[in-house]
């Protein structure tokens, strides 16, 4: 055997290394793809598990619960998050005794906007079950009595209304609200709600 039938060869290296970095871009490309709709689905996924908590605290605590989305009252909800708190003087105000538990900031959600896609661009023309869109104002949430905020109450009964979220991909989450305290996540990708 000679050196030379030995050794891996220069062009054998710079050929292996090229396959690997094109394996990984392939693979960053497709991560960029898929981290919008990652956002997206956790943020859906993150309000979901913390309307159920707030419903159980408010019946655990026997005690009302609130889970405001318009934290400073500013009628912007891109500049907050959702707050959970008790109502413990049961005076509808969250008070300064009152502290709440930011359970999600907006701010650190790019690309996650709270209210449905535009129908311009093929967001949905109409929410889950055929209802009306209505939000009230340029944001995704709306309860009863027309406010962002869904009020739980001790007896496993809240506010009905909708949570709304989209990304720039085109989907767009529903969280539904019922009176008696029924959660349901729905998703519209450009074809029609499932519920998901």
């Amino acid at each position: 055997m000679t050196l030379g039938e030995r050794g891996v060869t220069l062009i054998k290296v710079v050929v292996a290394m090229a396959l690997v970095a094109t394996m990984a871009g392939v693979g960053v490309h497709q991560v960029t793809l898929w981290l919008p709709h990652f956002r997206l689905t956790s943020a859906a996924r993150a309000i979901l598990i913390q309307i159920r908590r707030a419903k159980l605290q408010a019946i655990q605590q026997r005690a009302v619960y609130y889970v405001d989305f318009d934290v400073d009252g500013d009628g912007n909800l891109r500049t907050g998050g959702c707050v959970l708190w008790e109502d413990w003087n049961n005076n509808h105000h969250r008070d300064q005794v009152e502290r709440g538990e930011t359970i999600l900031d907006f701010q650190a959600l790019p690309g996650v906007y709270l209210k449905p896609y535009p129908q311009e661009l093929g967001g949905p023309a109409r929410g889950p079950n055929d209802t009306p869109i209505y939000t009230g104002g340029n944001d995704g949430a709306m309860f009863s009595g027309g406010l962002n905020r869904i009020k739980f109450n001790p007896d496993g009964t809240c506010s009905a209304g909708t949570i709304y979220l989209h990304n720039a991909k085109g989907r767009t989450y529903a969280i539904r609200l019922r009176s008696n305290g029924l959660v349901r996540l729905w998703r519209h990708e450009g074809k029609g709600w499932q519920q998901w």
